[in-house]
């Protein structure tokens, strides 16, 4: 069965749809809205290990949670296993069921502090920080990995090598290179040759954006489950898109009703957690997603973009559902 329940050394998740940590995006409240669909785990935004060290309180505010945010993963950046060792112990009492090493950002600030992706071109120190949580922790340690470099440097092999010997626990895979960031192609070949190879679980991650891609994922490489991380933007409602298309049932689309409901939903608990203004403005970003296709939108988010408080963005966005729900009759 595509869709099944998970074992990562000692945890056990419900099932194998992983929510990527994405950096401005998967804060507390969110993470609350994507459980909702069945999403099997969800991780914190993305955390640095020098951040913890230097400035703690401002970094451990990513990793605030709740009894019903579980399973949680944290996922952590940093340049060597001394750096993440610092850091573990600083947040090791911190409710969270697993940690994640990320060798696969490629964004200029994370590499410039040799980094994320930078650590493809250092094996020996992925095995070190594998190592070094593995003798630290008794929560299952993960790494998620692009397949190299640049294409002149496709080491994804040897990466897994090194992981494995650290003593790795489960490997997410972005079969893109730092080079290519997320232009091209994602090529789910090479995540059907590193599940092959690996004796851990393989998730795939890169260019699922419908429950069709999550199928034909799995069925191309045999991969243990998905990550879903810039489909999800484009589609707030992807993930149980993806579960049941995954069970292999068809899926409904939701109703415009729903829509509108559950942005609103996500907007009020982002107010709540936030505070009304910078409540309003964290949510922007997420509006897109929910009207993306919708007539009369490119309006309704400019309106929505110039307003910072919760009463008049309830309003606005209820006119724009009686203005699509009349012009639906007409």
């Amino acid at each position: 069965m595509l869709y099944h329940i998970l074992k990562i050394g000692n945890l056990k998740l419900p099932s194998n749809i992983f929510i990527a940590p994405l950096a401005g995006y998967t804060n507390l409240p969110t993470r609350l809205i994507y459980r909702q669909q069945g999403a099997a785990i969800a991780y914190t935004e993305m955390v640095s290990v020098l951040g913890l060290k230097y400035n703690y309180d401002k970094s451990a505010e990513l990793l605030k949670s709740t009894d019903i945010d579980k399973p949680l993963g944290i996922q952590l950046f940093g340049p060597d296993a001394k750096s993440f060792l610092t850091a573990y112990q600083k947040i090791k009492n911190i409710k969270f069921d697993l940690v994640d090493i990320n060798c696969g950002c490629s964004v200029k600030k994370v590499l410039k502090a040799k980094s994320g992706a930078y650590l493809l071109q250092r094996p020996e120190e992925i095995y070190n920080i594998v190592k070094a949580l593995k003798n630290s922790s008794d929560k299952p340690v993960t790494i998620k990995i692009r397949s190299g470099w640049n294409n002149s440097s496709i080491n994804y092999y040897e990466v897994l090598d090194a992981a494995e010997k650290g003593g790795v626990d489960l490997i997410t895979f972005h079969p893109r290179t730092r080079s290519m960031m997320f232009k091209g192609k994602a090529d789910w070949s090479l995540i059907k040759k590193i599940k092959n190879k690996s004796s851990v679980p393989i998730i795939g991650n890169g260019d699922i954006f419908s429950g069709t891609d999550a199928v034909k994922m799995i069925h191309q490489t045999g991969c243990d489950g998905i990550m879903l991380a810039r489909g999800l933007i484009e589609n707030p409602f992807l993930i149980e898109e993806v579960k049941i298309s995954l069970m292999g049932q068809s899926y409904t689309p939701p109703s415009l009703k729903r829509k509108i409901n559950t942005l609103i939903n996500h907007c009020k608990v982002m107010v709540e957690y936030f505070d009304e203004k910078p409540g309003i403005c964290e949510f922007r970003k997420f509006i897109r997603g929910y009207l993306k296709d919708l007539p009369g939108v490119s309006k309704v988010r400019q309106a929505l973009n110039k307003i910072d408080n919760f009463k008049e963005f309830k309003k606005i966005v209820n006119e724009y559902y009686e203005y699509l729900n009349k012009k639906s009759t007409e």
